[in-house]
């Protein structure tokens, strides 16, 4: 299957393959040699996309992502998102919460030949694991103006 239309694509692809882990979407939808980079980590080829999002709907079974924003240029496509879910299995080894969290995140897609070649994420894993209270939230900051004489915060 392929898309002409890139934000068509793309808008499809994270309904089929992010939001339901639809296995056969992202071999549809992706080149035999798609790659899917997040953050630091080592990418990942098809079969580790799998075993990834399947995990990741383990974890959080209502996972639901929604597209905030999205542009494209030529093959590039960028979509700046939103993720809801709860946290109902275990996830890189964190035991379920019963949390609801809300993330968010931009990706970048490369196209090639009507299907993606290449996925780019970077999300707000920090706020994440805030929220399933894995690691302490920041604590909040004064607001307004300064209580001290010469306008200083020190």
């Amino acid at each position: 299957m392929s898309i002409d239309d890139p934000k068509k694509l793309i808008s499809r692809y994270i309904e089929d393959v992010w939001n339901k882990a639809d296995a056969a979407a992202l071999d549809n939808l992706t080149q035999d040699t798609f790659r899917y980079h997040l953050g630091g980590q080592p990418p990942r080829d098809r079969a580790a996309m799998r075993e990834f999002l399947q995990a990741v709907h383990v974890a959080f079974p209502d996972w639901r992502v929604h597209i905030e924003d999205i542009a494209a240029e030529g093959n590039t496509v960028v979509a700046r998102w939103t993720g809801k879910a709860t946290h109902q299995g275990v996830f890189h080894g964190i035991p379920p919460t019963g949390k609801q969290i809300s993330v968010c995140g931009i990706n970048l897609y490369i196209i090639e030949n009507s299907r993606i070649s290449q996925e780019w994420e970077q999300m707000d894993s920090l706020g994440m694991l805030q929220q399933l209270g894995v690691l302490p939230a920041p604590k909040p900051q004064p607001t307004g103006p300064s209580n001290k004489a010469d306008g200083s915060d020190a």
